[in-house]
């Protein structure tokens, strides 16, 4: 029987107003790598992502579905759809961090005056649903970092329960490459992966699964 997989992908946006919003450069690519690489070995992939370009997107045929999100609440209530039927769950996603505690419900007119938004914590989607994760369940998470990365990333991989973490930082963002690091549970040690393309960062996250 086919193994199912659940792939969450792109950034959120939270929205301001209709037309501004609170969000991250995330372009989909590494998601995208990873859903092809998991088309490619025979998974059955769902494939939840934030709003990408077009061509971002990964052709699935039939092997899988792509369920379009905005914000990190909707990823949460669509992945907490999927997640229990999972085999292995990744993380992917640059969810935002916060969202505006009032969304306006009109534009709200450009002054000449600061302008001071109060923010509240958006939901922690991996840290929600690998609470009820499965002793069958694998769930890989991703760490982006600008400073303390192996701390800061060790540290995300203990409190939400995941079972490895990919290190990388900004300059992955938007770009075909990056510098990659991984981390297993239970391991002292980062493997450096160093700089590598996205399809080889999926060829190697899924060979350490």
């Amino acid at each position: 029987m086919n193994k199912q997989i659940l792939i969450l992908s792109g950034p959120t946006h939270e929205y301001i107003d209709p037309v501004r919003f609170i969000g991250n450069a995330s372009s989909g690519l590494m998601g995208r790598a990873l859903a092809e690489e998991a088309i490619r070995r025979g998974y059955t992939v769902d494939f939840v992502t934030g709003p990408v370009a077009d061509q971002n997107l990964p052709d699935l045929g039939e092997q899988g579905r792509i369920h379009h999100v905005t914000s990190a609440a909707e990823m949460l209530a669509a992945a907490g759809d999927l997640f229990s039927a999972a085999d292995i769950a990744i993380f992917t996603a640059a969810v935002a961090d916060y969202a505006p505690a009032e969304k306006q419900s009109e534009k709200m007119a450009k002054s000449d005056a600061d302008l001071v938004l109060r923010l509240r914590p958006t939901p922690d989607i991996a840290g929600t649903l690998c609470r009820g994760k499965q002793d069958h369940q694998t769930a890989i998470g991703f760490a982006l970092q600008t400073s303390d990365g192996e701390a800061a990333a060790r540290h995300k991989l203990e409190s939400k329960k995941l079972d490895g973490i990919v290190l990388n930082t900004p300059a992955s963002l938007g770009a075909a490459d990056g510098t990659f690091s991984f981390l297993h549970k239970g391991t002292a040690s980062f493997e450096i992966w160093g700089r590598i393309d996205k399809h080889e960062c999926a060829r190697r996250i899924f060979g350490a699964l």
